[in-house]
């Protein structure tokens, strides 16, 4: 794995898993961009922070497993995850659960001067919304 893969994998670990934002700047560009905001967050560096405020709040118990990291040439790591956790808060309006839940990812990031500066990504959230009762399971 190389440079932006490691930042990557922090970032993942510290913020999503741990709840860790004393790093937030070291990881995360000022010119930071995503391309598929979570629904009502701003697609900026603070919307970004918002979003992963909301999930260490929503879900205790955080783990997460990358299946795989793949780093290209030009600063974009792909990463395909399965995160897990008790929906113990409520989540963009859904009421906790107190289940366990599995969400999977495949996120793209793109990094510059060692920093995450652009993300794209699709992540399903079916196990939350059939565990919370909101569709048929």
């Amino acid at each position: 794995m190389g440079a932006d893969s490691d930042v990557v994998r922090r970032f993942t670990q510290e913020v999503f898993i741990d709840g860790d934002f004393s790093h937030w700047d070291d990881l995360i560009g000022d010119d930071f961009v995503d391309h598929d905001p979570m629904p009502g967050m701003p697609n900026d560096k603070k919307g970004q922070r918002q979003t992963a405020e909301a999930v260490v709040a929503a879900f205790s118990a955080r783990n997460a497993e990358n299946d795989e990291l793949i780093e290209t040439t030009d600063g974009r790591v792909v990463e395909n995850w399965l995160f897990a956790g008790k929906h113990t808060g409520e989540m963009m309006g859904i009421p906790p659960s107190g289940k366990d839940i599995h969400v999977r990812g495949i996120e793209i990031w793109r990094c510059a001067d060692g920093r995450i500066v652009e993300h794209w990504g699709v992540v399903d959230i079916s196990d939350v919304l059939e565990k919370a009762g909101m569709v048929p399971s």
